[in-house]
């Protein structure tokens, strides 16, 4: 019992300095290829749009985790900087959806290049069993917070 105790305590104590990090890594603008620097909730919302044409800032904040209004806020930075545009719907009129420009649609390409250079370096040679326990984890702890979330502990 005392082992997984130990085992538990690193895992929360990797988990806090992972967390951390990306907070730390959030506030790092990068350039995606179209030679204007971008932060994480930027690109993320356009890569988000690139996946989900038509989106709409209701599906977008559920898809991204953030608040309707975070969504917003980001999709007014990304219009004033021409990475996508507003559409009304065909079928209803108060609603907005968004779609990426050429420039949008560039920048996502750039992500995903970095993700397939960068990122999956690291996970590539994880077994398909590995990969799956890996996102089962994650699914647990996205659950963990949500549940903490709404309980206001965290």
């Amino acid at each position: 019992m005392n082992e997984i105790l130990n085992i538990m305590d690193k895992i929360q104590g990797r988990f806090e300095r992972i967390l951390n990090k990306v907070h730390q890594v959030e506030k790092k603008p990068r350039d995606f290829g179209s030679g204007e620097l971008l932060y994480i909730a930027e690109i993320h919302t356009i890569v988000a749009i690139e996946k989900n044409p038509g989106i709409n800032t209701t599906k977008l904040s559920g898809l991204l985790g953030v608040t309707k209004g975070a969504v917003s806020q980001t999709i007014g930075k990304l219009e004033r900087k021409a990475y996508l545009k507003k559409i009304k719907d065909k079928n209803n009129d108060k609603n907005v959806l968004f779609e990426l420009t050429k420039k949008g649609k560039q920048v996502a390409k750039g992500h995903d290049k970095f993700h397939r250079e960068k990122f999956s370096e690291y996970l590539q040679d994880l077994t398909l069993s590995q990969a799956t326990i890996f996102n089962e984890v994650l699914e647990q702890i996205e659950t963990f917070i949500n549940n903490s979330d709404s309980e206001n502990n965290i």
